[in-house]
């Protein structure tokens, strides 16, 4: 029998839109045990309403990687220089005077362990980063060709794979698109809705490609509220699903029900490793793990809570102990009501297992 209430849900979703600048906030918690997802909403957004998740769209490669390694058609050791041409790669990653390119392999990728430098927070010659530009409401696309030109010729972080080392890099994602297209032939847009999309159901969820297209409900920095269609369109591996709450905890369930894919054999080669930005979080292979230190009790600690954040405050995170899946956003794109989102799935999960 479950112990989670509506009340409950809506009073955690008003808690998330009191955070300090958040305009709105959604929480699906989707619980084996009931009939249905709980799902509630406050301030400006509705339970219903389609969101950019961001980063968790990065959880969506992940399951279309992995059904290609069940399938055959990839190995998670390839090297990114097996699937991609030389003349788009060549040089990318340089460390102390080496090109270290041929070493990134699809496993360093979905891992953030490349070493290569983030376009998304690299100065251009103006001295201003992409994420500044954004920030302050300025669209312009970010295709991989782009991405790569900001990159290449910066110095790499580390060696790929080197233990002990992980950097976030959206640059991983740009390019994991890139192997998942050329391998199957199809866009992400239509590879993503065949093996995720459809399989599971999902009628709101898809992969933003038309800047004309104003179905989302657009995210905040702040107070003011962004419009970044041509940067939307232009990143759909690292960032281009929209989603509704309720469908984004659908897609958290099934991967950790293992209806995807063998989740069991990703858990058991997962190498955690602290990230400090653009949060602080564990990630993976594949996945991230909440950091969860004040939540920590020394009788009963909330451990092993796994999924993905987004830049935009989405976010999708299971639970195995008490099978909970919970999912939302709180539409801020600079990282404020992050916390907030944090506590009220954390809150769910202790009342769930009270």
């Amino acid at each position: 029998m479950t112990k989670l209430t509506t009340a409950l849900i809506q009073a955690q979703a008003q808690k998330m839109a009191g955070s300090r600048h958040v305009q709105g906030a959604i929480l699906a918690v989707d619980d084996p045990d009931a009939q249905g997802p709980y799902v509630a909403a406050a301030g400006d957004l509705a339970p219903d309403s389609p969101f950019c998740a961001a980063s968790t769209t990065k959880l969506i490669v992940t399951i279309v990687t992995m059904r290609l390694v069940e399938a055959g058609h990839i190995r998670l050791d390839d090297p990114m220089a097996d699937h991609l041409p030389a003349e788009l790669i060549s040089g990318l990653h340089r460390r102390k005077g080496v090109d270290h390119t041929g070493r990134i392999t699809i496993r360093h990728l979905i891992s953030n362990q490349t070493g290569l430098r983030d376009y998304f927070s690299l100065k251009g010659p103006d001295g201003r980063r992409p994420a500044d530009t954004l920030l302050a409401g300025q669209d312009s696309p970010w295709p991989l060709e782009r991405t790569l030109l900001a990159v290449r010729g910066t110095e790499a972080q580390f060696l790929p794979g080197q233990k002990g080392k992980v950097a976030y890099s959206d640059t991983n994602y740009q390019l994991m698109g890139a192997i998942l297209e050329r391998v199957t032939g199809q866009s992400l847009p239509d590879l993503f809705a065949a093996e995720v999309f459809a399989p599971l159901g999902l009628r709101a969820t898809y992969v933003y490609s038309d800047p004309e297209d104003e179905r989302p409900v657009w995210f905040y920095a702040g107070s003011r509220r962004l419009h970044l269609p041509h940067y939307l369109a232009s990143v759909p591996a690292e960032g281009g699903m929209v989603t509704t709450a309720c469908e984004l905890a659908t897609i958290g369930r099934a991967v950790f029900e293992g209806r995807l894919f063998d989740i069991d054999a990703l858990l058991a080669q997962q190498d955690w490793r602290m990230i400090f930005w653009p949060g602080q979080f564990y990630f993976g292979l594949g996945l991230e793990r909440l950091w969860t230190p004040r939540f920590i009790s020394p009788l009963r600690p909330i451990r092993d809570v796994m999924g993905f954040w987004g830049q935009t405050g989405a976010f999708v995170f299971h639970h195995p102990a008490t099978r909970l899946t919970c999912a939302g956003t709180v539409n801020q794109a600079n990282g404020r009501g992050h916390a907030a989102a944090v506590r009220a799935m954390l809150n769910v999960i202790r009342a769930a297992r009270c």
